[in-house]
């Protein structure tokens, strides 16, 4: 068979310009008188038409292969299941006693009460800090990684490249909060009395609040912005025997400038306890209560767009930026657990039943993951289960990758790809 001929995608106008040098030549060759033939120009012309189209209608021909054969692909790999597993080494790794290890933007992170560092998936060490913290509590927000010693003095700011900043403070820490871009509120109590600091990621203070427990009462969240301008505190009160939470909207960009204390707004809750707060945008926020999911949109007005009422005991609360999942007792009797899924608009996109008595579960890309220390689980956003099975060794940490089928595992001594087959 001969070979087919390559399909050209270079301007028309240059196979314009060939065919039209091909003519006049032809038209030499042939001994033309010079004079020009009204019926040849029609035909030049034609000639030029039929070939665009000819070669127009071979790449409309190969891009629908194209996108056909991607929607095949992307259709096999939705609804495929995997039964079995593999395992390769990928570096040795030495786990310290009584050290966490987390993921950061798909790299790992070992910290413990000395020192926290990052390794890539290869096993190469990115960095290596050195503190001194009693109780470090991690939190990550994309590729930010704060580390604060609770009821002590400090925070460590770090990315994927290493560190960023340190912060120091003059009360003892009770809790942090993160942005996608670094900054961090710390909240510190004393007697009678919150101080909530914002502070960059390099340790300068950006920001401060005071709030006083017999006004404002008990702080139980703090989220903040991904731009790091915006700052919700929730609040626990107790008035009259009868228990409320107070929501405050805090703006420190241009909005707020002229705010007095850049409150942008604040709700109150009677007979609800709002225990978890977060920034699934810039715009949008979200608060779970012990009765509802509550969304908000945040510009120059607070405007609440949902509030999806909830009757069931919630057991946690999982999120990526672009779902929420609330964990429930599945009281159907099918499962142990059910993970009931929302979007950015609030509305419920899935509930996926499971009775793995699990460690960690992840919400990375499209996908949900659940591990012990010896099994693993994933389902699609949408609920259908992709692989329920045992890992082959035991793990410490399950780091998601773009691909469902491959992901990193840490064991006590290694790092290892894990690939579903």
């Amino acid at each position: 068979m001969e070979p087919k001929e390559p399909i050209d995608l270079m301007d028309p106008m240059e196979d314009t310009a060939d065919l039209r040098d091909a003519l006049i030549l032809a038209e030499a060759e042939g001994g033309g008188d010079g004079k020009e033939d009204p019926g040849s120009t029609e035909g030049y012309w034609a000639d030029i038409k039929a070939h665009n189209r000819k070669k127009w209608s071979r790449v409309l021909i190969v891009v629908s292969v194209i996108i056909v054969g991607l929607l095949i692909y992307v259709l096999i790999q939705n609804y495929r299941h995997y039964s079995g597993v593999s395992l390769s080494t990928n570096s040795r790794f030495l786990t310290e006693d009584g050290a966490e290890i987390i993921g950061l933007g798909g790299s790992i992170v070992q910290y413990s009460r000395s020192s926290a560092g990052c390794w890539n998936t290869r096993g190469e060490q990115q960095w290596l800090e050195t503190y001194d913290m009693q109780q470090p509590r991690a939190v990550v927000e994309g590729e930010i990684l704060a580390i604060a010693d609770i009821e002590g003095y400090s925070v460590c700011v770090f990315d994927k490249e290493g560190l960023r900043g340190r912060i120091s403070t003059e009360r003892p820490i009770h809790a942090i909060s993160v942005s996608r871009c670094g900054e961090v509120a710390v909240t510190m109590n004393e007697t009678g009395a919150t101080w909530i600091r914002l502070f960059s990621s390099t340790g300068r203070e950006i920001a401060y609040l005071v709030r006083y427990m017999s006004i404002h009462g008990y702080p139980m969240s703090t989220a903040i912005s991904p731009n790091g301008e915006r700052l919700t505190i929730s609040s626990l009160e107790v008035v009259d025997g009868v228990i409320k939470t107070d929501m405050a909207f805090h703006s420190f960009g241009a909005e707020g400038a002229e705010k007095e204390n850049n409150l942008l707004a604040d709700a109150e809750f009677s007979g609800e306890v709002f225990p978890f707060t977060h920034f699934m945008s810039d715009d949008i926020f979200v608060a779970v209560s012990d009765s509802r999911l509550a969304y908000y949109t945040i510009g120059r007005e607070l405007k609440n767009t949902v509030s999806n009422m909830i009757s069931e005991n919630i057991r946690g609360v999982y999120y990526n930026d672009q779902y929420m999942g609330l964990l429930f007792t599945d009281t159907s009797g099918d499962h142990q657990y059910r993970l009931d899924l929302y979007d950015k608009n609030g509305d419920k996109k899935s509930s996926v039943g499971f009775s793995m008595d699990f460690t960690t579960l992840q919400i990375s890309g499209g996908y949900i993951y659940l591990n012990n220390d010896q099994e693993l689980q994933i389902y699609t956003i949408r609920g259908r289960e992709i692989f329920n099975g045992t890992i082959g060794t035991a793990v410490r940490a399950v780091i998601p990758s773009p691909i469902a089928r491959r992901m990193t595992v840490v064991t006590d001594s290694e790092i290892d790809t894990l690939k579903l087959h």
